[in-house]
């Protein structure tokens, strides 16, 4: 993974996709000193296909929608930097610019994730023997270049090619797996005077302080065009005391986590020349953020199928080693479908620590595909004695669900009256994994009707 150099964004993050824009043609002999290839995978397509609305495909005006995804590395994300594609069609020659903003679902482990549309200068349904699409995501740099995507396609001019019959970039997770060794955290002060953590924040590993300068801008003052002022991040670790200064007036500053650090305390002072002096400190508190420590214990993995709306939501669930059959009944009768275990941490869930959400990063890792796998977060459902547990329905997960197209196999069961799909899952909370046994995970069997005339229509 390479380490991008400080750089300033060329245009702020949008709340949605800006209209398309003209671009030159990417990499085509260009100066590598201006232009060049990733194959570090600081910038990376996941998946961009057709998006579905139910019936069919999503349309704008007389184009579909393709919509997916592109991640960029946690040192690329620290700068600040947000990803765009550039995409052409068929005859056209130009090359257009498709904008990406952040995406709301979980990430690969070390990555930043993002969602881009393009729905403009692309065939629809109405399209006579639509040619191919090309795409090629980037990353622009504050000294006008570009870095592109080649980490799928290796050579400088090898785009991604969407053509008939599924016009898709499908997921492929050889490609930039999750970064090994220490983990990586965000602390994003925002300007609206709020705070957040991203990724995992851990003994080992390292965090980014990132922040913005308006919050103490009284201070702020320039002198002879320069500025004059600065804003100081102090990082304190505990129980040890470790104490890290940095400047982040311009850019987020990075620091070790110390292997003994158990929370980390963070406050903000700006001065100016002219003698200005501000705190940001929580009101002398101070921000303070816990470790994500591995959980004591992670069980109690049932999954409930039930048509009783009385019950409680987890009660009376099956082991989920037993595996279950999400058959025609559950999908079309049940009111409960719902996967459920607990997590005990001392000193978190005996003590309803309403931060809970913030100290336990909790996810269902699901098979996606034969080949890939997608983190999803479980929501917090309700204390049980010194337990949180945790519920999440399979119902919005079922591959075999109305208006869906299946990434797993789909097969005839052993008397061919139906079809079935298989769904590996495992839970983690803190990187710490729920499985049935090491290395292995528990498995679902989905089964519907084989003649589903939308599936047919619409899926491969």
């Amino acid at each position: 993974m390479i380490r991008l150099v400080p750089l300033v964004l060329l245009a702020a993050c949008t709340a949605a996709p800006i209209a398309a824009q003209s671009s030159s043609q990417p990499l085509t002999g260009v100066d590598g000193s201006a232009d060049s290839a990733d194959h570090a995978c600081s910038v990376v397509l996941r998946s961009l296909e057709r998006a579905s609305d139910g019936a069919g495909y999503e349309t704008s005006g007389a184009s579909w929608i393709w919509a997916g995804s592109i991640e960029i590395s946690a040192a690329a994300q620290v700068e600040g930097l947000v990803p765009a594609a550039l995409y052409q069609y068929g005859a056209d020659p130009t090359w257009y610019v498709a904008s990406a903003t952040p995406s709301a679902l979980a990430a690969t482990p070390g990555y930043a994730r993002f969602d881009v549309q393009i729905d403009d200068h692309v065939p629809g349904p109405g399209t006579a023997s639509p040619g191919a699409i090309q795409v090629v995501p980037y990353l622009a740099l504050a000294q006008g270049g570009r870095l592109f995507d080649h980490n799928r396609n290796q050579g400088d001019t090898d785009n991604y090619v969407m053509s008939a019959p599924d016009f898709a970039v499908g997921a492929d997770p050889t490609v930039c797996e999750p970064t090994g060794g220490p983990t990586h955290a965000n602390l994003v002060f925002d300007a609206d005077f709020t705070q957040h953590r991203d990724g995992l924040l851990e003994p080992g590993g390292d965090v980014s302080i990132v922040y913005a300068a308006s919050r103490l801008g009284e201070c702020e003052q320039e002198q002879a065009g320069l500025p004059a002022w600065d804003v100081t991040a102090h990082v304190q670790f505990s129980p040890g005391g470790q104490e890290q200064d940095a400047s982040v007036r311009d850019a987020a500053a990075t620091v070790g986590v110390p292997a003994d650090a158990q929370s980390v305390a963070v406050w903000f002072e700006a001065t100016s020349i002219s003698g200005c002096h501000q705190w940001d400190s929580s009101y002398g508190a101070n921000y303070v953020f816990q470790m994500m420590r591995a959980p004591q214990w992670i069980g109690d993995a049932t999954n409930l199928f039930t048509r009783d709306d009385s019950v409680d939501p987890c009660d009376g669930g099956a082991d989920a080693a037993s595996g279950f059959s999400y058959d025609t009944w559950v999908r079309e009768r049940a009111v409960a479908t719902n996967l459920c275990f607990q997590v005990y941490q001392p000193g978190l869930t005996d003590a309803q620590d309403p931060t809970l959400w913030q100290d336990l990063d909790v996810e269902l890792q699901l098979q996606v595909s034969p080949t890939a796998w997608q983190s999803i977060p479980v929501a917090f459902d309700r204390y049980v004695g010194n337990n949180a547990r945790y519920k999440i329905s399979w119902r919005d997960l079922d591959p075999l669900r109305d208006y869906n197209c299946p990434q797993v196999p789909v097969t005839p069961t052993s008397d061919g009256m139906y079809v079935q799909a298989q769904l590996g899952y495992y839970v983690t909370v803190n990187g710490a994994a729920l499985r049935p046994e090491p290395g292995a995970w528990f498995v679902g069997t989905f089964v519907d009707y084989p003649d589903n005339s939308w599936r047919a229509a619409n899926c491969n």
